[in-house]
């Protein structure tokens, strides 16, 4: 019996040791795995990306509601000068009967903000018309934090521009300071490209300025070059709505607009502060 039973224990040793992971069972578990793995990662992208535009469209709606709160303790709109980009005469000048509170290509930062010169803007934020994007270091970028600044002046407008959080927010580098950043300054959305403004045109046929009809937008604005110059020249090719200034992030893509030849039209993964 001891014999029999040392036996019976080899042959189920023997058999044990023998039994393992085929070649096709271990392919099926790393299928398994890679299938598993790539779900989760299709899942958590589009979480992280929801939850990206999510913080954007935030901004955006904040940028909106202190521009609308501003008008309001103002009591008018707020105005913008056009430049000549268009082939039709540019707006007149500020004087003391014609303001504005954003000029078209601002020479200087905002008046009281301790900023003498506009920065040569360093890394992330090169000049990338190349790359389908606005040049941020000329009209864009100054007309906003242009914006931007006199939103923080009006004390119900800035309340609301309190509620976006410090982390999207970027000081301005003066020329000439290194890296000491400024009181202007403007707003990056969740892919760190900072957020411009779309300004409408002042009102048409204004300022004793009597305009063809075929430079005037549905809105009742003159065509203005912050809509629709060139890209290299600040132009989104979109048109404000109800002389509603447009606050835009380039999205995911990190561009503003797209170019098909001759042809630029904004970049399809845009986000607006409305729909233009």
């Amino acid at each position: 019996m001891p014999t029999q039973t040392h036996a019976t224990d080899s042959i189920m040793r023997t058999t044990t040791r023998a039994r393992g992971f085929t070649l096709l069972e271990m392919l099926v578990v790393i299928g398994i795995i890679a299938l598993l793995a790539s779900l989760v990662l299709a899942v958590s992208g589009s979480v992280i990306r929801a939850s990206e535009e999510r913080s954007t469209r935030n901004s955006l709606e904040l940028l909106n509601a202190a521009t609308e709160e501003y008008e309001r303790t103002m009591d008018r709109r707020l105005t913008y000068q056009s430049a000549a980009n268009l082939g039709f005469p540019a707006d007149t000048a500020a004087s003391t009967t014609v303001r504005y509170d954003v000029v078209s290509a601002p020479a200087t930062p905002p008046v009281g903000s301790g900023v003498a010169a506009w920065t040569t803007l360093a890394q992330p934020y090169p000049s990338l018309s190349a790359a389908g994007l606005p040049h941020y270091s000329v009209r864009p970028f100054q007309r906003t934090a242009h914006l931007i600044w006199a939103l923080t002046q009006s004390p119900s407008s800035a309340a609301i521009m309190q509620k976006i959080p410090d982390s999207v927010f970027r000081g301005i580098r003066p020329s000439g300071t290194g890296i000491v950043p400024t009181a202007v300054r403007h707003v990056v959305d969740a892919w760190d490209t900072p957020i411009i403004a779309i300004f409408p045109g002042r009102e048409a046929n204004s300022n004793g300025i009597v305009d063809p009809a075929t430079n005037i937008d549905a809105d009742g604005t003159i065509k203005c070059d912050s809509e629709w110059a060139t890209a290299a020249k600040g132009g989104m090719q979109l048109s404000c709505k109800n002389r509603k200034i447009l606050w835009v992030s380039a999205g995911n893509d990190s561009r503003f607009i797209t170019q098909s030849g001759a042809t630029f039209s904004a970049s399809t993964d845009n986000l607006y502060s409305y729909e233009p």
